[in-house]
């Protein structure tokens, strides 16, 4: 046999920070991401690629040495970063982690303290902001059918026995509108604060857009409020805080794609378990039978789907999970020709929490760390 793998985001081999005179810089497929070794107003964070740029400074406008390091991040892995010690206040390092697409930042918190938010200065070409959603703020070439260029993501709140919160927010403080340059506040969720075990770790994604295979979320509690913008999470289960929570998937790529279907062996979607849970939860994978917006679908308006799953699957420790797809994607194959038929690439599927009471976090890909992925296996 054969195997095709087809990824939700862009993939670069992993590349180490290289030593430059003035910091480090990493050269990345896409982007680069450049990070001073003393970070102030004069010396950004930076990010910068294919006629894009997003730069970071620190709002308090002093300057903060930084260092190289293996750090592990709010999901137990292993990265190098740039650590700048106590640079958004006593005890709150600000970690810089490359990615395909820019920067995971994580804002660590050695204990409890005064502060209630952190912020950081946030420098753009020419760009307008929408903040129509509480997730993350898009900044754009055009408030209404502009193109997306910088993602700014609201924080992921993990204290050190993997408890975590998806209830901080991200907004816009300030503007100076002669230098293009925002002040970003992150506001943790204070009541997890509250009950957390510290260390506490804030992590969000800072990054360049790039269009990737389709995911998006559906929530029961969200009504009209934008909804994810291919979220770097999913996130499952009818005890959610967003309410019950659904993701659609789709790989567009197969469209361009030749694959027999009668050359199929099996066909499996794998997906990343960010935290341990305390009791097993079961995930399913149900058909859709009609097209979708990758972007503006809401609980609302999801569209139909199957009523029995195509496939389940147990999961309780963190890590990979697979879905095994095989009859569904083989139908979608088949119906290539054909413009309406119910089960097709353009429809896919969709994945959800099946058991009572859960809650769970699952990586989408776009922040850079882990990305669900489809592999068919082949006959020669």
């Amino acid at each position: 046999t054969e195997s095709v793998y087809v990824f939700s985001s862009h993939l670069e081999q992993p590349g180490g920070l290289m030593d430059t005179q003035t910091g480090w810089l990493h050269q990345g497929a896409y982007f680069t991401k450049s990070l001073p070794a003393v970070w102030s107003s004069d010396s950004p964070i930076e990010v910068q690629g294919e006629g894009k740029w997003v730069r970071l400074y620190p709002a308090d406008g002093t300057e903060h040495a930084g260092e190289k390091q293996t750090v592990t991040d709010a999901f137990g892995v292993q990265r190098e970063a740039v650590v700048y010690p106590s640079a958004l206040g006593d005890g709150a390092d600000y970690i810089c982690i490359p990615t395909a697409y820019g920067l995971n930042t994580e804002i660590l918190l050695s204990k409890a303290g005064e502060s209630t938010a952190f912020s950081v200065k946030v420098q753009t070409a020419n760009l307008v902001p929408d903040t129509g959603s509480p997730d993350y703020i898009l900044l754009k070439t055009a408030l209404e059918n502009g193109n997306v260029n910088t993602i700014l993501y609201t924080p992921l709140a993990v204290d050190k026995n993997g408890s975590w919160s998806y209830g901080s927010r991200v907004q816009l403080t300030d503007k100076d509108s002669e230098t293009g340059t925002y002040t970003v506040q992150y506001t943790p969720d204070a009541a997890f604060l509250q009950d957390a075990a510290y260390p506490v770790r804030l992590n969000q994604s800072i990054y360049l857009y790039k269009s990737k295979q389709p995911d998006t979320s559906a929530y029961s509690d969200t009504g009209d409020e934008a909804g994810h913008y291919l979220s770097p999470y999913m996130l499952l289960g009818d005890s959610t805080p967003k309410g019950e929570g659904w993701t659609f998937v789709r790989f567009e790529t197969l469209n361009a794609l030749d694959i027999d279907p009668q050359r199929i062996v099996s066909a499996r979607y794998t997906v990343h378990n960010l935290f341990d849970l305390p009791k097993e939860a079961v995930v399913g994978a149900y058909a859709v039978t009609a097209d979708w917006c990758s972007i503006n679908t809401r609980w609302f308006n999801r569209p139909p789907f199957d009523k029995t799953p195509v496939s389940q699957v147990k999961i309780q420790a963190k890590g990979d999970y697979t879905l095994d797809v095989t009859s569904l994607l083989k139908e979608m194959l088949k119906n290539k020709p054909y413009e309406n038929a119910a089960y097709s690439v353009q429809n896919s599927f969709f994945i959800r929490c099946d058991s009572a009471g859960d809650s769970l976090l699952l990586a989408s890909g776009d922040n850079g760390l882990f990305s669900p992925f489809l592999e068919i296996v082949l006959k020669e």
